[in-house]
C-alpha cells in the first residue's frame, strides 16, 4: 500500500507553521484566558490550543476507523510511522529551548544521516536482495 507523503508533509507543515505564527506572536501562558468570538461564542486562547492538539487526535481515530472499514487494518506499527513519531516527539523536545539548541551537533549530524545514508543504504540493501 502506498503513502501520500505530500499529504504528511502538508499536515505536518501545518501544524509548524502554525506553531511558529503563535510563538511569534509572543503568546504566553498567561494569555490563556484571553478571548476573541467565533460564530458569535467567545473563544479563548487556551480554547484554541487544545483544540490545536484534540483536533489531530480526532483525526487519526478517524483514520484508524476508515482504514478499518476499508480491511486495511496495520498488523504492528510500520517503521516509517515509528520513525514520524521518534523525529516529532525529538523536535518537540526543542519548543521553546532559544537560541542555545540543545544537542544541536547531534541533530545536524541526525538530519544528515537521514538524508545522506539512511535511504540510500536502504535502497542499496533492497536492490542487492532483488539483483541475488
Amino acid at each position: 500500500m502506498r503513502t501520500d507523503w505530500n499529504l504528511i508533509r502538508a499536515m505536518m507543515n501545518a501544524a509548524i507553521d502554525a506553531c511558529e505564527r503563535i510563538e511569534a506572536s509572543g503568546c504566553k501562558e498567561t494569555d490563556r484566558d484571553a478571548m476573541i468570538e467565533v460564530g458569535g461564542r467567545p473563544v479563548s486562547v487556551h480554547d484554541l490550543l487544545v483544540s490545536a492538539w484534540t483536533y489531530p487526535e480526532n483525526i487519526r481515530y478517524r483514520i484508524i476507523r476508515d482504514r478499518h472499514a476499508r480491511g486495511a487494518d496495520l498488523p504492528y506499527v510500520p517503521e516509517s510511522a515509528r520513525i514520524l513519531i521518534a523525529m516529532a516527539q525529538a523536535s518537540a523536545e526543542l519548543v521553546g529551548t532559544g537560541d542555545a539548541t540543545p544537542a544541536g551537533t547531534d541533530i545536524r549530524r541526525m538530519i544528515g544521516w537521514f538524508e545522506d545514508h539512511l535511504p540510500t543504504g536502504v535502497e542499496a540493501a533492497v536492490a542487492a536482495r532483488r539483483k541475488a
